[in-house]
């Protein structure tokens, strides 16, 4: 039986909230020679001095390793040098359940900012049975254009494995949800929205399972009436894709269009 993975709702800016209940004693243990400042913890080390706001860690019991915590910690540059734009990493750990790291994966630039916002992420532990005895765990980002005449968001679907004491990204970025469009600054417009559900597929000759993409669009078309703003939503196309595991990552074979998130990571 094929198991489908539902899509979370889509997440716009919104003022942050604690979303993790351990996050002082993980962020003391996994930053133990952070400083406190005015801008949050600040770490030292790499290509630029980096800030932690506490309120912006996540973390989730997994629930098939019931011993472990999984977080996910944005490293934001605290002090810009350009105006708009903002270097941002994502620390990946894998903790017990007092915040202790037992392994970490450090994403570069993950939450870079720049005409494209870095606004949220969220941790998605649906049964992501990749291979036999092997779930992998998800991290869902979210981006947001500053454009207000040609808007554009998108949350992407990253998926990780923890075998061996090691972190291994697996699926880079899928677009679950994606927002672009143009428009007058005021009502006459367009917006394309793309949404993609995941379901887990057969073993492949890698022994991984393919992942199966449906993805269906949808086109909203705006014009202003008498005294309103009116909107018409017509449905696209359907569309299914496969994606295979092969050499570490799971792929596409051949291209298609903006399936994967504009995020661009560095090296480790």
């Amino acid at each position: 039986m094929k198991l489908a993975l539902a899509v979370f709702a889509f997440i716009l800016p919104a003022p942050a909230l604690a979303q993790c209940a351990i996050t002082e004693p993980l962020l003391a243990q996994a930053y133990p020679n952070a400083q406190q400042s005015e801008n949050g913890l600040l770490v030292k080390g790499g290509d630029f001095e980096r800030s932690i706001q506490p309120d912006d860690v996540v973390c989730k019991a997994w629930p098939w390793r019931p011993e472990l915590m999984l977080a996910a910690v944005p490293l934001l540059e605290a002090k810009p040098a350009d105006e708009g734009s903002n270097k941002g990493d994502v620390e990946i750990l894998v903790t017990d359940r007092a915040g202790k790291p037992l392994a970490r994966r450090l994403e570069p630039g993950m939450a870079f900012s720049d005409a494209i916002r870095f606004s949220d992420m969220g941790l998605d532990t649906a049964r992501y049975d990749v291979t036999e005895g092997l779930r992998a765990f998800g991290l869902r980002t979210t981006q947001y254009g500053s454009s207000r005449v040609n808007p554009y968001n998108e949350q992407a679907l990253w998926l990780y494995t923890f075998d061996k004491g090691r972190i291994e990204r697996v699926l880079d970025g899928l677009i679950v949800e994606r927002g672009n469009g143009e428009n007058d600054g005021n009502c006459q417009g367009e917006m394309t929205t793309v949404k993609r559900t995941v379901t887990l597929g057969p073993k492949t000759s890698a022994r991984y399972r393919a992942l199966e993409v449906e993805q269906t669009e949808t086109l909203a078309t705006s014009k202003p009436t008498a005294d309103d703003c009116q909107t018409d939503e017509r449905p696209g196309k359907t569309t299914r894709l496969d994606l295979t595991y092969d050499k570490g990552r799971y792929r596409l074979q051949g291209k298609v269009d903006e399936l994967f998130s504009t995020i661009e990571i560095g090296e480790r």
